[in-house]
Protein backbone atom coordinates (compact mmCIF):
# COMPACT_ATOMS: atom_id res chain seq x y z
CA UNK A 1 0.00 0.00 0.00
CA UNK A 2 1.06 3.54 -0.85
CA UNK A 3 2.30 5.76 2.20
CA UNK A 4 -0.33 8.43 2.60
CA UNK A 5 0.18 11.91 4.97
CA UNK A 6 -1.11 15.21 4.71
CA UNK A 7 0.42 18.58 6.17
CA UNK A 8 -1.37 21.55 6.95
CA UNK A 9 -0.22 24.78 4.94
CA UNK A 10 -2.43 27.62 6.47
CA UNK A 11 -3.04 28.95 3.07
CA UNK A 12 -6.68 30.06 1.85
CA UNK A 13 -6.44 28.83 -1.04
CA UNK A 14 -5.03 25.68 -0.83
CA UNK A 15 -5.03 24.89 3.40
CA UNK A 16 -3.85 21.24 2.93
CA UNK A 17 -1.26 19.48 0.71
CA UNK A 18 -1.98 15.55 0.88
CA UNK A 19 1.29 13.10 -0.30
CA UNK A 20 0.13 9.56 -1.67
CA UNK A 21 3.59 7.42 -2.67
CA UNK A 22 5.90 9.48 -4.74
CA UNK A 23 3.20 12.26 -5.95
CA UNK A 24 1.23 15.07 -3.76
CA UNK A 25 -1.67 17.80 -4.42
CA UNK A 26 -3.07 20.56 -2.71
CA UNK A 27 -6.68 20.47 -1.43
CA UNK A 28 -8.03 23.16 -3.50
CA UNK A 29 -10.93 25.60 -2.11
CA UNK A 30 -13.38 25.91 -4.98
CA UNK A 31 -15.07 28.92 -3.44
CA UNK A 32 -11.92 30.98 -3.33
CA UNK A 33 -10.72 30.55 -6.66
CA UNK A 34 -10.16 33.72 -8.86
CA UNK A 35 -8.00 33.20 -11.46
CA UNK A 36 -8.26 32.38 -15.00
CA UNK A 37 -11.10 32.74 -17.57
CA UNK A 38 -13.63 30.28 -15.83
CA UNK A 39 -12.87 31.51 -12.78
CA UNK A 40 -16.70 31.62 -11.32
CA UNK A 41 -17.59 28.54 -12.91
CA UNK A 42 -15.13 26.56 -10.72
CA UNK A 43 -16.23 28.60 -7.59
CA UNK A 44 -19.82 28.16 -8.22
CA UNK A 45 -19.45 24.30 -9.70
CA UNK A 46 -15.88 23.42 -8.83
CA UNK A 47 -15.56 20.37 -6.89
CA UNK A 48 -15.63 18.04 -9.55
CA UNK A 49 -12.79 19.44 -11.24
CA UNK A 50 -11.14 20.18 -7.60
CA UNK A 51 -11.30 16.14 -7.13
CA UNK A 52 -10.60 14.91 -10.70
CA UNK A 53 -7.25 17.87 -10.56
CA UNK A 54 -6.43 16.67 -7.36
CA UNK A 55 -6.41 12.77 -8.73
CA UNK A 56 -3.99 13.61 -11.61
CA UNK A 57 -1.71 15.39 -9.52
CA UNK A 58 -1.50 11.72 -7.26
CA UNK A 59 -0.84 10.34 -10.64
CA UNK A 60 1.87 12.76 -11.74
CA UNK A 61 -0.11 14.75 -13.73
CA UNK A 62 0.63 18.47 -13.22
CA UNK A 63 -3.12 20.00 -13.69
CA UNK A 64 -5.08 22.81 -11.44
CA UNK A 65 -8.92 22.60 -11.25
CA UNK A 66 -8.97 25.42 -13.94
CA UNK A 67 -6.81 23.58 -15.64
CA UNK A 68 -9.03 20.64 -15.69
CA UNK A 69 -11.81 22.72 -16.57
CA UNK A 70 -10.28 23.80 -19.93
CA UNK A 71 -9.33 20.32 -20.59
CA UNK A 72 -12.67 19.42 -20.14
CA UNK A 73 -14.03 22.20 -22.65
CA UNK A 74 -10.85 20.46 -25.07
CA UNK A 75 -12.04 17.20 -25.08
CA UNK A 76 -16.16 17.37 -25.50
CA UNK A 77 -17.00 21.28 -26.00
CA UNK A 78 -18.14 23.94 -23.46
CA UNK A 79 -21.77 22.71 -21.52
CA UNK A 80 -25.27 23.49 -23.89
CA UNK A 81 -29.04 24.16 -22.72
CA UNK A 82 -29.31 23.00 -19.37
CA UNK A 83 -25.79 20.91 -18.42
CA UNK A 84 -24.13 22.49 -15.50
CA UNK A 85 -20.45 23.27 -15.24
CA UNK A 86 -20.18 20.61 -12.80
CA UNK A 87 -18.88 17.06 -13.98
CA UNK A 88 -20.90 13.54 -13.94
CA UNK A 89 -19.29 10.48 -13.41
CA UNK A 90 -18.77 9.53 -16.82
CA UNK A 91 -17.18 12.91 -17.34
CA UNK A 92 -14.83 12.37 -14.37
CA UNK A 93 -13.41 8.97 -15.93
CA UNK A 94 -13.17 10.59 -19.48
CA UNK A 95 -10.75 12.99 -18.20
CA UNK A 96 -8.82 10.85 -16.06
CA UNK A 97 -8.87 7.99 -18.79
CA UNK A 98 -7.17 10.55 -21.46
CA UNK A 99 -5.04 11.09 -19.26
CA UNK A 100 -3.87 7.34 -18.87
CA UNK A 101 -5.46 7.17 -15.38
CA UNK A 102 -6.79 3.79 -14.90
CA UNK A 103 -10.80 5.01 -13.53
CA UNK A 104 -14.07 3.12 -13.48
CA UNK A 105 -17.23 4.78 -12.44
CA UNK A 106 -20.55 3.22 -10.78
CA UNK A 107 -23.76 4.03 -10.19
CA UNK A 108 -25.11 3.66 -6.63
CA UNK A 109 -28.99 2.46 -7.53
CA UNK A 110 -27.74 -0.68 -9.64
CA UNK A 111 -26.28 -2.25 -6.23
CA UNK A 112 -27.53 0.14 -3.60
CA UNK A 113 -25.47 2.22 -1.08
CA UNK A 114 -24.32 -0.45 0.97
CA UNK A 115 -22.76 -2.63 -1.46
CA UNK A 116 -21.22 0.90 -2.89
CA UNK A 117 -19.88 1.91 0.55
CA UNK A 118 -18.35 -2.25 0.76
CA UNK A 119 -16.87 -1.40 -2.47
CA UNK A 120 -14.94 1.86 -2.16
CA UNK A 121 -14.10 0.43 1.28
CA UNK A 122 -12.02 -2.00 -0.62
CA UNK A 123 -10.50 -0.17 -3.11
CA UNK A 124 -9.51 2.24 0.06
CA UNK A 125 -8.05 -1.03 1.20
CA UNK A 126 -6.13 -1.89 -1.99
CA UNK A 127 -4.32 1.43 -1.73
CA UNK A 128 -6.46 3.15 -4.16
CA UNK A 129 -8.31 6.99 -4.45
CA UNK A 130 -12.45 7.10 -4.91
CA UNK A 131 -14.09 10.44 -5.42
CA UNK A 132 -17.50 9.99 -4.50
CA UNK A 133 -20.79 12.18 -4.72
CA UNK A 134 -22.48 13.13 -1.20
CA UNK A 135 -26.53 13.90 -0.99
CA UNK A 136 -27.97 16.27 2.11
CA UNK A 137 -31.37 14.76 0.52
CA UNK A 138 -30.72 11.59 1.63
CA UNK A 139 -28.68 12.41 4.27
CA UNK A 140 -29.09 15.98 6.35
CA UNK A 141 -26.46 15.58 8.52
CA UNK A 142 -23.44 14.55 6.08
CA UNK A 143 -20.61 16.41 6.31
CA UNK A 144 -19.29 17.53 3.17
CA UNK A 145 -21.31 20.01 2.42
CA UNK A 146 -24.58 21.38 2.39
CA UNK A 147 -25.52 20.66 -1.48
CA UNK A 148 -24.60 18.11 -3.85
CA UNK A 149 -20.77 17.91 -3.81
CA UNK A 150 -17.88 15.61 -4.77
CA UNK A 151 -14.97 14.96 -2.50
CA UNK A 152 -12.28 12.36 -3.00
CA UNK A 153 -11.65 9.27 -0.24
CA UNK A 154 -7.74 9.02 0.27
CA UNK A 155 -6.76 6.87 2.40
CA UNK A 156 -8.24 4.22 4.80
CA UNK A 157 -6.56 4.86 8.37
CA UNK A 158 -5.40 2.38 11.21
CA UNK A 159 -8.08 3.62 13.33
CA UNK A 160 -10.86 2.61 10.30
CA UNK A 161 -11.88 6.01 9.57
CA UNK A 162 -11.09 7.72 6.15
CA UNK A 163 -9.20 10.72 4.83
CA UNK A 164 -11.15 12.72 3.33
CA UNK A 165 -9.85 15.76 0.40
CA UNK A 166 -13.15 18.41 0.07
CA UNK A 167 -13.07 21.39 -1.62
CA UNK A 168 -16.09 23.28 0.78
CA UNK A 169 -14.34 25.94 2.96
CA UNK A 170 -17.88 26.01 4.90
CA UNK A 171 -17.44 21.87 5.64
CA UNK A 172 -13.65 21.43 5.80
CA UNK A 173 -12.01 24.93 6.35
CA UNK A 174 -8.62 22.96 6.28
CA UNK A 175 -9.76 21.05 3.31
CA UNK A 176 -9.10 17.81 5.19
CA UNK A 177 -11.69 15.15 7.20
CA UNK A 178 -12.12 12.55 8.81
CA UNK A 179 -15.08 10.33 9.51
CA UNK A 180 -16.46 6.58 9.47
CA UNK A 181 -17.15 4.17 6.51
CA UNK A 182 -20.68 4.13 8.15
CA UNK A 183 -21.03 8.08 7.23
CA UNK A 184 -19.59 7.60 3.47
CA UNK A 185 -22.89 4.93 3.22
CA UNK A 186 -25.13 7.47 4.52
CA UNK A 187 -23.84 10.24 2.31
CA UNK A 188 -24.04 8.45 -1.18
CA UNK A 189 -26.39 9.52 -3.79
CA UNK A 190 -28.56 6.71 -3.61
CA UNK A 191 -30.37 7.43 -6.75
CA UNK A 192 -27.49 7.70 -9.05
CA UNK A 193 -27.21 5.63 -11.80
CA UNK A 194 -24.13 6.82 -13.56
CA UNK A 195 -25.41 7.04 -17.23
CA UNK A 196 -22.28 6.57 -19.64
CA UNK A 197 -23.63 9.10 -22.07
CA UNK A 198 -23.11 12.18 -19.77
CA UNK A 199 -20.12 14.46 -19.40
CA UNK A 200 -21.30 17.64 -18.00
CA UNK A 201 -23.68 17.72 -15.07
CA UNK A 202 -27.14 18.12 -16.46
CA UNK A 203 -29.62 19.74 -13.81
CA UNK A 204 -32.51 17.75 -14.49
CA UNK A 205 -30.63 14.20 -14.53
CA UNK A 206 -28.14 15.27 -11.70
CA UNK A 207 -29.46 12.12 -9.32
CA UNK A 208 -27.90 10.18 -12.22
CA UNK A 209 -25.14 11.54 -13.31
CA UNK A 210 -23.41 11.24 -9.61
CA UNK A 211 -22.08 8.28 -8.19
CA UNK A 212 -18.12 6.80 -7.80
CA UNK A 213 -15.10 6.94 -9.49
CA UNK A 214 -12.62 4.17 -8.32
CA UNK A 215 -8.78 5.13 -9.34
CA UNK A 216 -5.83 2.33 -9.81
Amino acid sequence: MRHVTYTLTGEGLTPAVIRVGDYETPVWMQKRWTEGAYAEFIRKNGCGHCCTAMAARLHGVDIDPHGEYEYCRALWGAPEGDQGHWLSTAGIVKVLRSLNIPAEGFGVKQTGEKNAAANILAALSAGKQVIFTSNPDDYPDNPFSGGYHWVMAVALQEDGTVLIANSSVAAAPDGIQFVTPETIEKALFRESTAPQDMTWGEGNRIHEGSGYIVLE
